[in-house]
């Protein structure tokens, strides 16, 4: 075998394609690491909202937002049956979609 076809591949497609090069890779691992950057620090920015908006309701409604993160943690938890969980979700979503198309075929007059 020649080393040209020893150095080809075929993807999934069936298409040959020759294997990268160490320059390639080592471009292809710098955009990802550049990434994972951005990633990390969207990740960073979007817990801290998450944090000051939940110290915030927590200030403002104590019990309530105990109560809601029990039950939230409860759910997650795996304390309701999946079952039930899809039929809530369903149920949930079938309210919202009603609520919309309400607001959308009602629309409120402007206020002057």
């Amino acid at each position: 075998m020649s080393p040209r076809a020893e150095a080809t591949r075929r993807d999934g497609n069936g298409t040959a394609q020759s294997d990268p090069s160490v320059h390639q890779l080592v471009e292809e691992g710098g955009r990802v690491r550049e990434e994972f950057i951005a990633l990390t620090g969207a990740a960073l920015h979007l817990a801290n909202g998450w944090q000051s908006l939940l110290r915030d309701r927590l200030e403002r409604q104590p019990y309530a937002t105990l109560a809601v993160a029990a039950g939230v943690g409860y759910v997650l938890g795996g304390g309701l049956p999946t079952a039930v969980v899809r039929v809530l979700i369903g149920v949930g979503g079938r309210l919202v979609v009603e609520r919309v198309l309400a607001q959308v075929a009602n629309p409120r007059p402007a206020a002057t």
